[in-house]
């Protein structure tokens, strides 16, 4: 439901056709179903077990030789291949279907660019040009207050302002212009001189009682059909996309790194340091080793001084460009953290679903408790648990605190004890809270025969 509050002002009462915009809404509700999933598996999981184990339909079951281990593995079978189907969702329908949702809301920027110009905003996606509005009525035409930005980018670099107090403005029928009707108001053009473009001289002011202007629409031109190439957006991308992304990265870094390599071992290197042709100065090991250790002490004391200078800046210039490296680097590992994280996202968020099973069925059948009511606090409590933590751990790989796998992955780890300890207290038919039992051992016989 973020997609409605976020694009809510610009899609609604906009003359877009209702098909449309059904069309946006249920592309942007694919992201709720694995949001909708693990909530549904737990729930149902608690009410069916709950109930069977309030009527004591489990206790008969169980009389009767059938353990929990075989009343759970149909359910058990039917939750692996409802494991496979999410991640197949996760990894081809939700990059689909966002992707189709922001190619069609680009489409619809591009041909409604009138909706998108708002009262004391500057719309500057048209190129070339910057409008603003002080106001605009409901019919989406009639503007007050208007000034509009006219700017070459070749090399003239003209600036053109127009100011008018009233106007209207309407889409062709082609759709590749913007016309506008301006009433009251005053240009300013940017004058150059002819001998010398770049010389610029006085604007020239010029008052207008109507005047007509015609906006190019060109630059918002959008090829829906090359709505691939707007897949750069780590959560518009398959797994397969996503590891590609990840391995160009990596030999991407192994360039710099033999890049930088090369680089440093020219700053380090420094024949000129110690201008006596008696000295010798060879790299080893990216350090510099003199031959004569004692060389420094046959040089007077202003010449030392301007040794130990050089060195000094030499250090400074080499650490300086060490820091450059490192933040450019760390830089580009959070970018390609945001892709490793989307990788193991769709496997964590996939096997989630059989963890939460593991809770739900066999704590339905310690609590005993059917209906709707309890089963749902607690499915809400642990999903909150779970998003809690999987939201901590995804911001701290994300930020390089952790591993990004080991953030994607603490919450379901968790999850996946507290499944263990409470699957072990159905199997043995014991409470949450309730200790192990101990057996009895003894070498006396219960009973004693005696003849």
């Amino acid at each position: 439901m973020q997609f409605l509050w976020k694009y809510i002002d610009e899609l609604v009462g906009k003359g877009i056709p209702t098909l449309v915009l059904l069309k946006l809404i249920g592309l942007s509700l694919a992201d709720l179903v694995p949001m909708a999933l693990p909530m549904t598996v737990m729930v149902a999981g608690l009410m069916t077990f709950g109930n069977l184990s309030e009527s004591f339909e489990l206790v008969s079951m169980k009389a009767n030789g059938i353990s929990l281990i075989r009343i759970l593995r149909p359910v058990f079978l039917f939750m692996c291949g409802l494991v496979v189907m999410n991640f197949l969702f996760l990894n081809y329908v939700i990059p689909k279907a966002n992707l189709e949702g922001k190619a069609m809301l680009m489409e619809v920027r591009s041909k409604k660019p009138a909706f998108n110009i708002e009262p004391g905003q500057f719309y500057q996606q048209i190129e070339g040009v910057a409008i603003s509005v002080g106001k605009k009525e409901e019919d989406n035409e009639t503007v007050h207050d208007v000034l509009i930005y006219e700017y070459k980018k070749d090399d003239s670099k003209r600036l053109n302002v127009i100011r008018a107090k009233d106007g209207t403005m309407k889409l062709s029928q082609d759709k590749r212009t913007l016309n506008f009707t301006l009433f009251d108001g005053v240009r300013y053009e940017e004058m150059t001189s002819a001998e010398n473009y770049r010389r610029t001289l006085p604007f020239n002011k010029m008052y207008f009682e109507k005047q007509q202007m015609v906006v190019d629409l060109s630059s918002l031109d959008f090829n829906f059909a090359n709505r691939e190439h707007l897949a750069t957006d780590y959560r518009l991308l398959n797994l397969n996309q996503l590891q590609l992304e990840i391995d160009t990265f990596h030999i991407r870094m192994e360039k710099h790194y033999a890049d930088n390599e090369r680089y440093l071992s020219r700053l380090i290197h420094y024949p000129t340091l110690f201008p006596s042709q008696n000295t010798q100065v060879r790299p080893l090991d990216n350090r510099i080793t003199l031959v004569d250790t004692n060389i420094y002490n046959n040089f007077d004391s202003s010449k030392r001084a301007n040794m130990r200078n050089l060195a000094l800046s030499t250090a400074k210039g080499i650490k300086g460009t060490l820091d450059g490296y490192a933040s450019s680097q760390d830089y580009e590992w959070k970018d390609v953290a945001l892709y490793q994280s989307e990788w193991h996202k769709k496997f964590a968020f996939s096997f989630l679903l059989m963890i939460l099973f593991l809770i739900s069925a066999p704590l339905g059948a310690i609590i005993k408790k059917g209906g709707i009511g309890l089963p749902l606090v607690i499915s809400v409590l642990l999903f909150v648990l779970f998003y809690a933590l999987n939201l901590t751990g995804e911001k701290m790989g994300k930020g390089l605190i952790v591993p990004v796998w080991l953030g994607m992955w603490m919450s379901s780890a968790l999850l996946l004890g507290i499944a263990i300890f409470i699957t072990r207290k159905a199997l043995s038919d014991r409470n949450l809270w309730e200790p192990r039992r101990k057996s009895i051992k003894s070498n006396k016989p219960l009973i004693s025969l005696q003849s």
